[in-house]
């Protein structure tokens, strides 16, 4: 009997079971890649999705609670809460580089600097209010820039704008909301 054609029936089998395996392998090493990619920028959208929310909610404070009341003070020191900003703030620092965690924690302490620039009774028009809208409006810009990653930066500027607010039946509490 010949061997040699048994010996070539078997190389060709190994090498076949090998690059399959090895493109197998491949393929499984891409797909997680490309799901914690995924799930790396659904977390940063969410977080300045949050962001976006609480300094909603101090806006509408700075523009319709004046003169500034107790309950409006109170209610821009909320903001934080009820975006459940301190949550997304460790969810960032878990799961992301260092560079973006330090990019979202300026992004807070903006945003806190203005909740409480306008919690302590500042509101539109005030200087204060101005400067610490301003600031905040830049550290989102640059903020935004650094979670793009890869993608690079905004094709458009985040700038502030003049909003007018109006009231909502659906929203039953007496919040303003921009339209």
């Amino acid at each position: 009997m010949d061997v040699l054609p048994l010996i070539s029936t078997i190389v060709g089998a190994a090498i076949g079971i090998g690059s399959t395996l090895l493109a197998d392998r491949t393929r499984w090493a891409r797909d997680r890649r490309d799901r914690v990619e995924l799930a790396q920028h659904q977390l940063r959208a969410d977080f300045i999705a949050a962001v976006a929310r609480s300094a909603d909610i101090v806006w509408n404070v700075a523009h319709h609670d004046q003169p500034p009341t107790e309950d409006g003070n109170r209610g821009a020191q909320e903001a934080f809460r009820e975006a459940d900003l301190y949550t997304w703030r460790y969810r960032i620092a878990l799961s992301s580089p260092s560079e973006i965690v330090a990019a979202s924690e300026t992004l807070l302490d903006a945003l806190r600097h203005y909740r409480n620039t306008v919690a302590a009774g500042e509101r539109k028009g005030s200087t204060q209010y101005s400067e610490a809208r301003s600031t905040y409006f830049a550290a989102v810009a640059e903020a935004i820039n650094v979670l793009r990653g890869t993608q690079g930066r905004l094709p458009f500027l985040i700038r502030q704008s003049e909003r007018r607010a109006r009231a909502d039946a659906s929203n039953p509490a007496g919040r303003f909301r921009a339209e």
